[in-house]
């Protein structure tokens, strides 16, 4: 486990919040179960909202988050089939997908590229926000339209829907640009992406969020913080939103094993954690929380329970590392007075029927925000 840097008020922010869950009533925006099939427990969630009352109500929302066990409740969100035929998951009359040509001395695995374009927009001559979505790290760019029900949601809202590959697998791109210059992600999404969405697209300038699905709230949270006006919104759905929490730097090696994958050496991305400490936290969400103020934010995570090698390893383990990170997070965002909206499902596994279901939570707060 690496050393983590220092929180200041982490301590004082979680004992005030101790003495106030104790204290006083319940501030949950909303609690409640999500319907199941009949056949199986139904999700026990609850939404948090922090930032728009007195300190004295956002340190009793924290310490109502935290208070929230890990646990598998029963709950199992419908596994469906990857929507793999192209007119389920990228229908020809609202979905492109694009190779982008990338400028001499910027390194990327690959420059693929899938845009949802909202429904009627080639009879418009409307202009559109944007909303980026950014991949995990065992999943590439396209999963968003394969594994989750992103397609149908989509065709609700009002917005464009992009979709840049990230890198994943063996060498998961970690959304930056790789101190041994392997890799140009977050040049690539900053620089290559966002303006050539603008020059192809009939976009709204400016107007534009960003989500996350586990790795990709690296991506979501830190170009939001790294590059100010660039996003109006962020959603994260089981994040990565503690550097310091990484699945990479926590599995044993026979679990990394057991999942089939290898995280990268995060040397080659940050640098060694040490010696180049201050780049580490450049590139953590968790101590960038104050640089997130002017973004409206939507956290979405479970918090996981354990389970045993095999099938699920890569779920409940994952969701419970994963949530100690959320807590930290959060913790930094109350101290520093960054208003938030949280999804906290108890137990919870971390894949894509996950995702989805937070997703649906969260997509239509995200493109609200972009034209407010």
């Amino acid at each position: 486990m690496l050393p983590g840097p220092r929180r200041p008020a982490r301590g004082l922010v979680l004992t005030a919040a101790a003495l106030l869950a104790a204290l006083l009533p319940g501030t949950a925006v909303a609690t409640g179960t999500a319907a199941s099939d009949g056949s199986a427990p139904p999700e026990v969630f609850a939404t948090y909202s922090s930032g728009t009352g007195s300190r004295v109500d956002d340190l009793r929302t924290l310490a109502e988050i935290m208070a929230v066990p890990s646990g598998s409740t029963g709950y199992a969100p419908p596994d469906r089939a990857p929507l793999d035929r192209l007119r389920a998951a990228c229908p020809p009359v609202r979905c492109q997908d694009h190779r982008l040509r990338v400028p001499p001395g910027v390194q990327v695995s690959d420059s693929s590229v899938r845009v949802l374009l909202p429904v009627g927009y080639r009879t418009s001559r409307k202009r559109y926000p944007v909303v980026v979505l950014f991949n995990g790290a065992l999943s590439a760019y396209d999963a968003w339209s394969r594994k989750t029900q992103l397609t149908a949601i989509t065709r609700e809202h009002e917005a464009i829907f992009v979709m840049p590959e990230g890198g994943y697998g063996a060498e998961p791109g970690m959304f930056a640009d790789w101190v041994d210059g392997s890799y140009d992600w977050e040049t690539f999404h900053t620089e290559v992406v966002v303006p050539w969405v603008d020059r192809r697209f009939r976009t709204v300038p400016g107007a534009r969020a960003a989500v996350g699905a586990s790795m990709g709230s690296l991506g979501a949270l830190g170009y939001a913080a790294r590059h100010p006006g660039l996003f109006d919104a962020v959603l994260t759905l089981s994040g990565v939103v503690d550097t310091d929490s990484l699945v990479a730097n926590t599995l044993p090696a026979e679990l990394a094993e057991a999942l089939g994958v290898r995280p990268p050496d995060l040397r080659r991305v940050w640098g060694d954690p040490v010696l180049r400490r201050a780049n580490w936290r450049r590139h953590d969400p968790t101590a960038l929380a104050s640089r997130l103020r002017d973004v409206e934010l939507f956290v979405a995570s479970g918090t996981g329970f354990p389970s045993a090698l095999g099938n699920q390893t890569h779920s409940g383990d994952t969701e419970m590392l994963l949530w100690q990170g959320h807590r930290t997070f959060l913790t930094a965002l109350t101290a520093a007075g960054v208003p938030f909206e949280a999804r906290v499902a108890q137990g919870g596994v971390h894949n894509w029927p996950w995702f989805d279901t937070a997703l649906r939570w969260g997509l239509p707060q995200a493109v609200a925000a972009t034209r407010r």
